[in-house]
């Protein structure tokens, strides 16, 4: 049975989050050679780090930690991150009782299930770990959005449960992702259950990006009359690249992405269809637009962009659209093909839902992988 009362360690020592600067530099198997007075700036109770890296009884580190090491300073951030809250039961709890704004976001405020130097110290964690969007002295706000989308983050972040939870009582029987809900850390980092679930077991986290546009789309008004639509050839391109956001700003992100994706999506087409075939942001006469559309000989095809971070939330967000531009005003005469574009190459369960329901309701819905 597991006892989330064993996950104690220290809380009022300073500077756990500096593991991570030393495992940048040393093998595994030397960061606990050099917790102090050998690095300078680096002063680590050797109990603390033992704990933090789950070492155990003979203070050997678990291999995962070179496999960290590996993968770069963002991993091992994130990593470390990870440990740090799975050693307490009190950080746990902070997060848990965050106040939050959103998914993979919170704020922990002093005196809410960590107060003192404890709070101080976890503060301190998160903000030099890079998780903090606002940092003062009653409280602190995270974001750890960051933290699923690392490529295999979750393979590590497994092999970290399975040795921190087997020291409470984890006896295996279960599956590891339902020991860590039992303790409450999918809360901890501001998803479901389902997401959690997703995140560690597959690499993905089934919770779509949506941009203001799509926002809007999902608040619009229940009986807009159906207007006309109409093909226009050519292309604007957008924004794309990169910004200086904070985390917390994840659409501006994924807008950069979205527009990345159209305009490479749209020479791609152009040269498979030809000049004058191919068009973007296509008014459909219902205050709305389809992000691309192909004329064909016959009709066109609709093609809708989504950037989540697994097939099946591009799929879930994108065909309430497209089956609303295509079929809104009452007829079948505007598209025969509707496409759902997404960076993620599909999966075996997805080309099922979709055969399904080219076969069974005869909807000629399809999703292709489009990655920049």
């Amino acid at each position: 049975m597991i006892d989330v009362t064993k996950l104690s360690v220290s809380l009022t020592k300073h500077g756990a989050y500096k593991v991570a600067l030393l495992l940048r530099d040393y093998d595994k198997d030397q960061v606990l050679k050099h917790l102090s007075d050998s690095v300078a700036g680096i002063n680590i109770e050797s109990a603390q780090a033992k704990k933090t890296l789950a070492a155990d009884q003979h203070g050997k580190l678990p291999d995962f930690w070179n496999e960290a090491r590996a993968r770069g300073s963002e991993t091992i951030d994130a990593t470390v991150l990870l440990a740090i809250i799975v050693s307490h039961q009190n950080l746990i709890a902070a997060m848990r009782g965050a106040e939050a704004k959103g998914p993979f976001t919170g704020t922990v405020r002093r005196g809410t299930n960590i107060d003192g130097k404890a709070f101080t110290n976890f503060a301190n964690n998160i903000e030099e770990l890079g998780y903090s969007t606002e940092h003062s002295p009653d409280h602190v706000s995270f974001n750890v959005q960051k933290l699923f989308s690392i490529s295999r983050l979750n393979e590590l972040a497994a092999k970290l449960l399975q040795v921190k939870l087997s020291s409470i009582g984890w006896d295996g029987k279960t599956s590891i992702d339902d020991a860590a809900i039992s303790i409450g850390l999918h809360r901890a980092l501001a998803v479901s259950e389902s997401e959690f679930r997703g995140w560690l077991t597959a690499g993905a986290i089934d919770i779509g990006e949506r941009s203001e546009d799509d926002a809007f789309f999902f608040a619009g008004e229940d009986d807009t009359a159906p207007g006309t639509f109409v093909f226009k050839p050519g292309h604007s391109p957008k924004k794309t690249g990169t910004v200086a956001v904070a985390p917390a700003t994840k659409g501006a992100l994924a807008n950069l992405l979205h527009n990345e994706m159209q305009t490479s999506l749209f020479a791609k087409l152009e040269a498979e269809h030809g000049k004058g075939c191919v068009g973007t942001e296509q008014t459909t006469g219902a205050g709305t637009a389809v992000d691309l559309v192909v004329k064909t000989p016959t009709s066109c095809w609709f093609y809708e962009i989504k950037t989540a971070m697994s097939v099946k939330a591009c799929i879930r967000q994108a065909i309430p659209q497209l089956l609303e531009y295509a079929y809104w005003h009452g007829k079948a005469d505007r598209a025969d093909r509707l496409i759902i574009i997404g960076p993620r190459p599909i999966t075996k369960q997805a080309t099922k839902y979709l055969h399904l329901l080219r076969t069974q309701f005869k909807l000629q819905l399809h999703y292709e992988q489009h990655a920049v």
